[in-house]
């Protein structure tokens, strides 16, 4: 092992026994032991095999997540898909029951099967409103067409007695298909 005298200020310019007291004093660290080391050429080459394994370890799994990423978008649109279908299926049943049901025309079927399907409950019980009120003016106008026609009308040659009680007939009739009709009303609401 060689001493290095460049910490030594002027060594060059001193005398043979000044340079020994000044080698003397100068503090040489202990020789290190380096049988428990591995050689910098051993070293390197294994740093650089391992840089080139860390990089395809970090390929492959940027390959593994670029996978997992394109399964869960395929997953998440066959969900919307599903979701959909159900919505559609789902409005179409609904439309078909509520049709069957009086007082509701297809527009007014489909928009409460929609509302049924969404939760929105005030816009189904605002729609039941309107087909009850459909439905009962339809009764009416049926009821309506089914009243007889007073024998006569127009013809002053009856007696008023006779007129008196074929008006007392025909109120009590329409008074019995009113109270009818709102029987119908209360079996069906």
């Amino acid at each position: 092992m060689k001493i290095s005298t460049d910490s030594i200020q002027g060594f060059a310019e001193m005398s043979d026994a000044d340079k020994v007291t000044a080698l003397l004093g100068l503090d040489v660290p202990d020789p290190v032991d380096l049988n428990g080391y591995v050689k910098k050429e051993v070293f390197d080459a294994k740093a650089t095999e391992a840089a080139n394994l860390s990089k395809q370890l970090k390929s492959k799994m940027t390959d593994d997540e670029a996978a997992k990423a394109q399964a869960d978008a395929d997953r998440k649109a066959l969900e919307e898909k599903y979701t959909e279908l159900l919505r559609k299926s789902t409005i179409a049943e609904h439309t078909a029951r509520y049709i069957a049901m009086p007082g509701y025309d297809e527009k007014l079927a489909r928009e409460t099967a929609e509302a049924l399907f969404d939760g929105d409950m005030e816009r189904v019980f605002a729609n039941q409103q309107k087909a009850n009120a459909a439905y009962e003016k339809k009764l009416r106008a049926d009821l309506v067409k089914q009243d007889p026609k007073p024998a006569g009308a127009g013809g002053g040659n009856e007696e008023k007695d006779e007129a008196v009680e074929f008006a007392k007939k025909l109120g009590k009739q329409r008074a019995d298909a009113l109270k009818n009709a709102n029987e119908g009303l209360k079996h069906y609401f």
